[in-house]
């Protein structure tokens, strides 16, 4: 589990309602976002939203009524100038003083600066996910970070779709305090590809972020498909846009084959069921073909090979 100091957790719900008004736009838009907040059509300012602080980045999801966002001169006397990507449920409407105003499509990303005035607005905010920089973090990966528009990432790319997937996972996961520099790195990488790094920095991006993320995604699609039979390199290459060789490059640079990895996470599962009380009444050739072991002679095989026990031993309590 990430560690709590690393974890800020604020809902609107639990703070008295003659209060709340007065507690989000102090404590969690001038002190936490260094933000001015305010609702939009006369609502209120209600949200739910929980923030994982790692080095160099944080990122936060949750859910906030309808709501303007405003970076104002006056805030601006803090010096911070770090640089904020966010998508929204409904897409924002993002105003600067220097530019006219970009609107961005349901669930697309707006960058949002830190070292100048803006105003941000959504109407719709039933879910929003975001990743808040460091320029320090960033600068190693891009020439001009400051120079980047509202809209510079195009919501359609691989690369896009990646760095949404992976701070989402990271945002409403655990991560362990040996593993948020990583996961961090990742972030920012992942982020430098989407915007369109510069062809050295695009190497090294490639060898860190965009490559791991895609291994998380590789593998949360195995996840999600281990009863289909037919689970391949080329299913899952067309799930996920992936060539079906470069899928198989990825588990063989972690000395492990696709189908290989796919057949040890099945007997896993199957393992853990028959160590479980809860599936103590199922047959066990259903638990095999659920996971997607459909021929029953390569299932026992397989099972004791790995366990070097049959699965009615398992069953019976005599694992190690």
């Amino acid at each position: 589990m990430a560690d709590q100091d690393t974890i800020i957790v604020l809902s609107t719900d639990a703070i008295a309602a003659r209060e709340r008004e007065a507690a989000v736009r102090e404590f969690y838009g001038r002190i936490c976002m260094r933000l001015d907040l305010a609702p939009l059509e006369r609502g209120e300012l209600r949200l739910s939203a929980s923030t994982i602080i790692l080095p160099g980045v944080s990122v936060a999801h949750g859910q906030v009524a309808p709501m303007a966002w405003e970076r104002t001169a006056a805030l601006q006397q803090d010096a911070n100038d770090d640089v904020v990507v966010s998508w929204i449920a409904g897409g924002w409407r993002f105003d600067t003083a220097r530019h006219e105003a970009v609107e961005t499509s349901p669930g697309a990303p707006c960058i949002m600066p830190m070292d100048r005035s803006w105003r941000a607005r959504a109407q719709n905010g039933d879910w929003t996910i975001c990743a808040r920089f460091a320029r320090s973090t960033l600068t190693p990966l891009l020439r001009h970070v400051g120079g980047l528009r509202p809209d510079a990432i195009n919501p359609g790319t691989p690369e896009a779709r990646l760095l949404l997937a992976y701070i989402e996972a990271v945002a409403r996961g655990a991560i362990s305090p040996g593993l948020a520099p990583l996961a961090a790195q990742h972030i920012a990488d992942l982020f430098a590809a989407a915007v369109g790094a510069n062809r050295e920095v695009d190497k090294v991006v490639a060898g860190r972020g965009v490559r791991a993320a895609r291994m998380h995604a590789i593998k949360r699609y195995i996840e999600e498909n281990l009863h289909r039979a037919r689970l391949s390199a080329e299913t899952a290459g067309r799930g996920l846009g992936l060539s079906p060789r470069y899928i198989r490059r990825l588990f063989a640079e972690e000395g492990q084959g696709f189908s290989d990895y796919v057949m040890q996470r099945r007997l896993e599962r199957v393992h853990r069921q028959l160590a479980s009380p809860l599936f103590s009444a199922r047959p066990i050739a259903d638990l095999a073909f659920e996971a997607g072991l459909v021929e029953p002679s390569t299932f026992y095989r397989q099972f004791r090979s790995r366990y070097r026990m049959t699965p009615s031993e398992v069953r019976a309590g005599r694992a190690p």
